[in-house]
């Protein structure tokens, strides 16, 4: 038994997690690319065409109209009359899209971009029947970076055995443009690697000034089926430039698996311990040389 209680040990120490949280980017190897099908020259707003991707991460796809040369992010698009569409693993598909006129004037786009905008690209669009006003002037507008990201299991021990808990994500936000932004759209997606799907609540980003640093916790609930890698995508749309990040963390169920190693250390030495049974003697004849 005694040889036993090191392997127990060394099999316990894995019961203590380890959680890998680093910012990730999407894959620059094999850039994505977006072109229009249909024929050359102009385009008129109303129109339907084909809109191809190919090297596209696997999942959801959105694809809108932008006048003003989307300077402005989501206020120069249309949208809330977005087309979207389901990108298999190739990486590769085409999508019908509607040519919906932008809410300001050209020059136009197309854009297409993850829902959390970690990956996009844009197509110049020549388009009429856009009778929209230009964008108005601006003397500046508010630039968001991430200054600081970190993600953590924050389940405690009941995650070591695969209970339900939270993953703990530490956000920190810098305005370095001229004016404060005033609580920016925010969305977060949550799931495994390529199938970063589920949608959760992002909490109220409030008014960040210029110049101004600001620090935010984000909890997500993680159910007994979340195991493994899992990433957090999140996109801010302030007036501007968006900003988008990824997070990678990853929850695994040692304490589970120790239990188990230690059960089966404990039996092993239970059947060692157990006394063998007596071996019963021959019966037959006495040996010739003791006969009477």
């Amino acid at each position: 038994m005694t040889r036993l209680l090191p392997v127990a040990v060394a099999l316990l120490t894995l019961a203590f997690p380890t959680s890998a949280a680093a910012p990730s980017s999407p894959p620059t190897s094999a850039p994505p690319t977006l072109r229009i099908a249909g024929p050359a020259g102009t385009f008129r707003a109303g129109e339907q065409v084909l809109v191809a991707l190919s090297g596209w991460p696997a999942g959801a796809v959105q694809i809108e109209v932008c006048g003003n040369e989307g300077r402005r992010g989501a206020l120069d698009c249309a949208t809330s009359r977005a087309g979207h569409g389901q990108v298999p693993s190739s990486g590769a598909v085409t999508i019908p899209v509607v040519l919906t006129a932008p809410p300001v004037a050209c020059p136009c786009l197309v854009r297409a971009r993850t829902p959390t905008g970690t990956t996009n690209a844009t197509v110049v669009l020549p388009l009429t029947g856009v009778n929209a006003l230009p964008a108005p002037a601006s003397g500046g507008a508010p630039e968001l970076v991430v200054a600081g990201l970190h993600a953590v299991d924050g389940s405690g021990v009941p995650g070591w055995f695969g209970l339900p808990g939270e993953l703990t994500v530490d956000l920190t936000l810098r305005n370095v443009g001229p004016i404060d932004a005033v609580d920016p759209p925010f969305s977060l997606l949550f799931g495994r690697p390529g199938r970063v799907h589920a949608l959760v609540d992002a909490p109220p980003l409030g008014t960040i000034g210029a110049g101004q640093t600001r620090e935010y916790r984000i909890r997500i609930p993680m159910d007994v089926a979340t195991v493994g890698r899992h990433e957090l995508h999140g996109r801010i749309e302030p007036p501007g430039r968006p900003v988008a990040f990824a997070v990678e963390a990853a929850r695994y169920p040692w304490g589970l698996l120790g239990l188990v190693a230690v059960s089966l250390v404990w039996l092993l030495a239970r059947l060692r311990r157990r006394p063998r049974p007596a071996r019963p003697e021959a019966v037959g004849e006495a040996p010739a040389g003791r006969r009477a």
